[in-house]
C-alpha cells in the first residue's frame, strides 16, 4: 500500500507511540503480548478504505479524506432517522426519544454493516470468477499454441511434393518458385492467345502458347547464364538445395521482367485489326 515501502518500519513505530499514549504509558501495560496484538499494533480503519488507520492515510501520511465523507454521511443518516422519530413519535419524552434514535442507528448499522459483506463477497465472488476465466482463457491459449507448434512442427517435417526434399513444409523454396514460374508462362500464352489467335482454333491456341513457352525459356536461360556468370566456381557445389532455390528465383525474375515485353510484341504483331481483352 505504502508509495515507498522503506517508511513501513516508522509508521509502525508511530503507531506503536500512539496507541501507548493512549493506554496512558507502558507502565499501564501489564499483559504485553495481548496488547500489542489487540491493540498496540493493529491498524484501525476508521474508513472502509484500506489504507486509513485511525484517519489517517498509510500511503502518503496526511489525514483519510474518506474519513470526513464517513462522518458526514453518518452525520446525515442520523439527522435523517432523527426526523422520522419526530414525524411518527412527537410526543416522547428527551430520554425515551434519544433511546429511541440510538436503537434505530444500530438497526440502520447492522443493515448497512450486512449489506457491505453481502457486496464484499459479491465482489470476491466476481473476482474468483474473473481470476478463474482469465486462467481458463490462459490454459485455453497455451493448448492452442502447443497445438499449433505440433502441426506446425509436422508441416514441417513433409518432404517436397515435387523433389521429395525431406523435411521442406511439403514444398520446398525452390519448386515454390518453378510452380510460380509455370503458372506465369501458362498464363501468358493465354494472354497472348486471345491477342494473336482465334480462340475456338485449339490447335492455333496451343501454337500460340508454345511460342510464348519456347521464347520465355530462351528468357529463362539466358538468365541463368548470366548469375552463373558472377558466381564463383564450385559456389553453388557447396549447398545444392540454396543453389537450386536461387536458379529457380533467377527464372521466375526473368519470366517477370520479360512478360511486358513479349506482350506488347504480340500487340503489335496482332495489328490494328486485333483488340486485346
Amino acid at each position: 500500500m505504502l508509495e515507498r515501502p522503506e517508511m513501513a518500519l516508522r509508521l509502525i513505530a508511530g503507531r506503536f507511540t500512539d496507541r501507548l499514549e493512549e493506554t496512558g504509558g507502558e507502565a499501564l501495560v501489564d499483559r504485553p503480548f495481548p496488547w500489542l496484538m489487540r491493540r498496540g499494533l493493529v491498524q484501525r480503519q476508521a474508513c472502509p478504505d484500506r489504507r486509513c488507520d485511525d484517519g489517517i492515510r498509510l500511503d502518503t501520511g496526511a489525514e483519510c479524506e474518506n474519513c470526513g465523507n464517513v462522518v458526514h454521511i453518518r452525520r446525515a443518516r442520523r439527522a435523517k432517522i432523527a426526523a422520522e422519530v419526530d414525524r411518527e413519535l412527537p410526543s416522547l419524552a428527551e430520554s425515551e426519544r434519544h433511546g429511541v434514535l440510538e436503537e434505530r442507528l444500530r438497526e440502520q448499522a447492522a443493515i448497512e454493516a450486512e449489506d457491505f459483506v453481502r457486496r464484499r463477497e459479491q465482489a470476491r465472488a466476481e473476482q474468483a470468477r474473473r481470476d478463474a476465466a482469465r486462467a481458463a482463457a490462459q490454459e485455453r491459449a497455451e493448448r492452442e499454441q502447443q497445438a499449433a507448434a505440433a502441426a506446425d512442427a509436422v508441416l514441417q517435417a513433409l518432404p517436397c511434393e515435387d523433389c521429395g526434399l525431406q523435411r521442406s513444409a511439403g514444398l520446398c523454396e525452390a519448386c515454390g518458385f518453378r510452380r510460380r514460374t509455370e503458372a506465369a508462362i501458362v498464363e501468358t500464352g493465354l494472354i497472348a492467345a486471345t491477342w494473336s489467335a482465334d480462340l475456338d482454333d485449339v490447335a492455333a491456341v496451343a501454337a500460340v502458347a508454345a511460342h510464348v513457352r519456347a521464347s520465355l525459356e530462351a528468357d529463362i536461360e539466358r538468365a541463368r547464364q548470366d548469375f552463373l556468370e558472377l558466381m564463383e566456381p564450385g559456389a553453388l557445389d557447396a549447398d545444392p538445395v540454396l543453389a537450386a532455390s536461387a536458379l529457380a528465383f533467377t527464372a521466375l525474375q526473368a519470366v517477370k521482367q520479360a512478360l511486358p515485353v513479349r506482350l506488347r510484341d504480340l500487340g503489335r504483331r496482332a495489328g490494328p485489326g486485333r483488340r486485346g481483352p
